[in-house]
């Protein structure tokens, strides 16, 4: 699986907002929860790719990719940053 690739067609913030749902919601109510006004094709394809990453147990090697792309926001860092130190805390 090309990670980096599927973290394009999410969107590494989307991943970082929607981390949560992505890992424990069905894609259903993932589709749902989407508060931008994306077409459902869009959310289908963003949901899809996201839970793909958590099938294959690529969650934090995604995270790590995040926090280390010179190109994410100081906001979206952050919480990557929050929610790594909470992944690790569980492990």
């Amino acid at each position: 699986m090309d990670i980096k690739r599927a973290l394009t067609t999410i969107g590494k913030s989307t991943f970082v907002k929607y981390y949560y749902n992505f890992k424990h919601l069905s894609t259903e109510e993932c589709i749902d929860k989407f508060e931008e006004s994306y077409t459902l094709k869009s959310k289908k394809s963003r949901t899809g790719h996201a839970k793909m990453i958590f099938n294959h147990n690529m969650h934090l090697e995604a995270l790590q990719i995040i926090a280390d792309s010179e190109k994410t926001d100081l906001k979206t860092l952050e919480k990557t940053l929050e929610i790594m130190k909470n992944e690790l805390a569980t492990k």
